[in-house]
């Protein structure tokens, strides 16, 4: 089993649950590890443990390391980046590759999963061993998703030399595929989180309540301080931040976020602090948390006030280093006192 495809993103969400019995033996069960170069924790509620949890969720693991791992040489998205184009895509790439395309278009561009050979230049790639790229107008030149379409199940690119990046869409993915798996087997109460992206499914039947998660302050995320508590009611939650995946660049001495603008290949820091999404599906909150991060703030509450199937909250720095919060009155809606 191969656990390794990394992602560039550090979320930074909470769960708190015990196991706790209630009258008709209904339990919280938990199982958790390490997969796609994080941890995640399932929790779930049910009389008895689910039998082979483990093999069921390893091979979900399994599959998309397969298909979407960037890190593996033997993937079909390596192969498709070696410009190999006899690979015939699988159904996790499929939905992952028109997902991609949809969010592309609604963000104008700014979630673009081509952008793979930046983020190998600024080395936050599968090596990480670059610099700053010395050239970025031949990089930009091999970026753009319109450059790329699919076909009778085929990647087509445009150029020889791009290079599809799906890290930033691909954890959410799983949580789903995760989900949807406990929901096939009637475990309709369940909360799944990989590193930090989560998706909530009906109650804590402990507690009897919607499940309840924290999101930790941007000014002290190595701390159990929470910026906000909010409860996911049958929903999703996605969670970016510039402050945790950054390398100093030996040259400059600046410090090099893991969100890269695809308008202009930069990488530096912005003010946006951090981003977190509620959607239906975790697929859709983790490429617009990250389409976020990469926008000017203004852009993004501007898109934000167009789209209705999302809720938000940014935590950004205004003049002087003050801390700001934007949130859509939806999200505040979930903010519990």
């Amino acid at each position: 089993m191969l656990l390794i495809l990394r992602v560039f993103k550090k979320s930074f969400l909470f769960i708190a649950c015990i196991i706790i019995s209630c009258s008709n033996e209904t339990k919280i069960h938990s199982y958790s590890g390490q997969a796609l170069g994080t941890s995640f924790k399932i929790l779930y509620a049910s009389d008895q443990p689910l039998k082979n949890i483990d093999v069921l969720t390893d091979s979900i693991f399994t599959e998309i390391n397969k298909s979407l791992s960037t890190y593996i040489s033997s993937s079909d998205i390596s192969k498709i980046n070696d410009d190999i184009d006899s690979i015939k895509i699988d159904a996790h790439f499929k939905k992952v590759f028109n997902k991609s395309k949809l969010i592309w278009k609604s963000t104008d561009g700014f979630f673009d999963p081509t952008i793979g050979l930046l983020v190998k230049a600024y080395g936050l790639g599968p090596k990480n061993d670059s610099k700053i790229p010395v050239n970025l107008d031949s990089i930009m030149n091999l970026t753009g998703f319109g450059k790329v379409s699919l076909k009778n199940n085929f990647i087509i690119k445009e150029k020889k030399g791009i290079y599809l990046d799906f890290n930033a869409i691909a954890k959410g993915y799983c949580v789903d595929i995760i989900s949807n798996m406990l929901n096939n087997r009637n475990i309709n109460n369940h909360l799944v989180e990989i590193g930090g992206e989560m998706v909530a499914s009906g109650k804590n039947l402990v507690t009897n309540n919607y499940w309840r998660v924290g999101i930790t302050d941007p000014l002290n995320p190595s701390s159990n301080n929470y910026i906000k508590k909010i409860q996911l009611k049958n929903s999703a939650l996605a969670s970016s931040g510039n402050y945790r995946k950054y390398i100093i660049d030996n040259q400059t001495g600046k410090k090099i976020v893991h969100t890269i603008n695809p308008k202009n290949g930069n990488a530096f820091n912005t003010n946006v602090l951090g981003v977190s999404v509620i959607a239906e599906d975790c697929i859709t909150a983790d490429a617009y948390a990250t389409s976020f991060m990469a926008m000017p703030i203004e852009k993004s509450i501007k898109m934000i006030s167009l789209l209705n199937n999302i809720e938000v909250m940014i935590i950004y720095n205004k003049e002087k280093s003050e801390i700001e919060i934007f949130s859509t009155d939806g999200f505040d809606r979930l903010v519990l006192n």
